[in-house]
C-alpha cells in the first residue's frame, strides 16, 4: 500500500471517530473514497456496543493493536479496521519487511538476515553481471547513472522482450541461482535455534494484520500483548451489488482458539522449497498455520523489492 492509500484510509478511521463522537463531517470528509465503508462500520459499531462514552483514534501508533479505541461499559476495546472494494477476501495474504524473520528475534542469537545473506553472496553484482551477458539495451537505460536503477530497467527491458530467447534465458538464470540463493539461506535458518514464545507473538501479530514493520518490532515484545488481544475486534467490508457488506471478528476469540489448541509454535522448512511454515505443535505433531515465503514483487525474482509474501493456512485450524 502506497502513502497516498494509507493517509486514505487514516482518514477514514478519522471519519468512523468523527462519526462515533457524533462530531461534524467536513466537504472532504464526505469526498472520501472509503466514506461509505466508514458510515457503514460507525453504524455497525454502535450496534454491537451501545453503551460508547468515548471513542479515540490511535492511527499510526505502534504501542497497540487497533486503529480505533472505544471505552464501551467502561471497558476498553481496540478496533481494526480492513476495507475493501471487492466481493470478497479479509486480508488473509501479506506482504512484510524482508528481514522480518530475524529483525524480530524468532531465533536466538545473532542470526544473518536475508538481507545480508545476499549482500554476502554478492547478489547485485552476479546479477548485474548477468543481465550485461545481453549487449543491446536502448541508450535511454544505458545512461541511467544509478546502477540499482539501471539494473532494474535492464531486467525490465528483457522481460517485454517476449520473443527473444537470449533476454528470456538471462531472467531464467537469474531466477534459479536466487532459487538457490533462498534455498542455501533456509537451509541456514533450519539449524539456529528457534524461540518459540516470540514465533508465537509473531503468528498473533501477522493473523491480526499487523504487517508494518515498525508495528511488528514494537508490538512483539510488549509484555501485555496478549491481554489487549482479547479486546480487539477487526471489521472487514467488502462490496456487492454496491452495497456495503460488513464482517465482523473477535480477534481475541480466534487467537485463544488457535493458541489454546497448540501449546508450542515452531518453524518448519520443507525441504527444496522457497517458503517457511510456522506451525502449532500438539501432541508432537506440527499444524501448518502460516506459510512464509522468500519472494521479490516487482519484476522478476532476484531483481527487485524483497520481501515476505505471507499466507494464511488457519482456515481449518
Amino acid at each position: 500500500m502506497g502513502k497516498y492509500e494509507r493517509q486514505l484510509i487514516e482518514d477514514t478511521e478519522k471519519i468512523i471517530v468523527k462519526i462515533l463522537n457524533s462530531e461534524p463531517l467536513t466537504s472532504n470528509d464526505k469526498k472520501n473514497r472509503w466514506f461509505n465503508h466508514a458510515v457503514q462500520i460507525a453504524k455497525q459499531i454502535n450496534r454491537d456496543f451501545p453503551n460508547i462514552s468515548s471513542v479515540k483514534h490511535l492511527g499510526n501508533r505502534y504501542d497497540n493493536t487497533g486503529d480505533i479505541l472505544i471505552i464501551s461499559n467502561s471497558k476498553g476495546i481496540f478496533i481494526e479496521v480492513k476495507m475493501s472494494e471487492t466481493k470478497l477476501g479479509v486480508g488473509t495474504k501479506a506482504n512484510i519487511s524482508q528481514d522480518a524473520l530475524t529483525e524480530n528475534h524468532l531465533f536466538i542469537g545473532k542470526i544473518k538476515s536475508w538481507s545480508t545473506w545476499r549482500e554476502e553472496k554478492n547478489h547485485n553484482k552476479w546479477v548485474k553481471a548477468s543481465l550485461n551477458k545481453f549487449n543491446r539495451y536502448p541508450q535511454r537505460i544505458l545512461k541511467i547513472g544509478n546502477s540499482t536503477t539501471q539494473r532494474e530497467e535492464k531486467a525490465r527491458y528483457l522481460r517485454g522482450l517476449k520473443r527473444n530467447r537470449k533476454s528470456k534465458d538471462i531472467l531464467k538464470n537469474i531466477h534459479n541461482r536466487d532459487r538457490k540463493e533462498k534455498l542455501d539461506y533456509f537451509k541456514y535458518l533450519s539449524v539456529q535455534k528457534q524461540d518459540r514464545e516470540m514465533i508465537k507473538r509473531f503468528f498473533v501479530l501477522i493473523t491480526l494484520g499487523i504487517h508494518t514493520k515498525e508495528a511488528l518490532t514494537d508490538l512483539i515484545k510488549k509484555k501485555d500483548l496478549f491481554r489487549e488481544v482479547q479486546n480487539l475486534y477487526i471489521y472487514y467490508t467488502n462490496c456487492r451489488k454496491g452495497k456495503v457488506i460488513i464482517k465482523k471478528e473477535n480477534a481475541g476469540k480466534r487467537i485463544n482458539r488457535i493458541i489454546g489448541k497448540y501449546p508450542k509454535f515452531e518453524i518448519i522448512f520443507p525441504k527444496g522449497l522457497t517458503h517457511c511454515k510456522i506451525a502449532g505443535i500438539k501432541d508432537n505433531i506440527s499444524k501448518p498455520l502460516l506459510q512464509v515465503v522468500l519472494h521479490w514483487k516487482n519484476i522478476a525474482q532476484g531483481i527487485k523489492t524483497p520481501c515476505l509474501n505471507i499466507f494464511d493456512l488457519t482456515v481449518n485450524s
